[in-house]
């Protein structure tokens, strides 16, 4: 399935949580969200790492 994070499309696989995709995107914004300096939206509302994904989402990283 196709995630849209920060307006980069990433596949991945069906099944997958917000965690996932967002290492796939890129490791650093996952350890930064992981520290806390980072948060991951989803229709300007926080989302869990182990939320889970429809291929639909439209994620947004951004500072906390």
């Amino acid at each position: 399935m196709e995630i849209k994070v920060n307006e980069t499309k990433v596949q991945i696989f069906t099944g997958a949580r917000v965690k996932d995709v967002i290492r796939k995107y890129s490791t650093e914004m996952y350890q930064d969200v992981l520290k806390g300096k980072k948060i991951v939206r989803n229709d300007n509302q926080p989302v869990s790492l182990n939320g889970e994904l429809t291929g639909q989402e439209n994620l947004k990283i951004s500072e906390n």
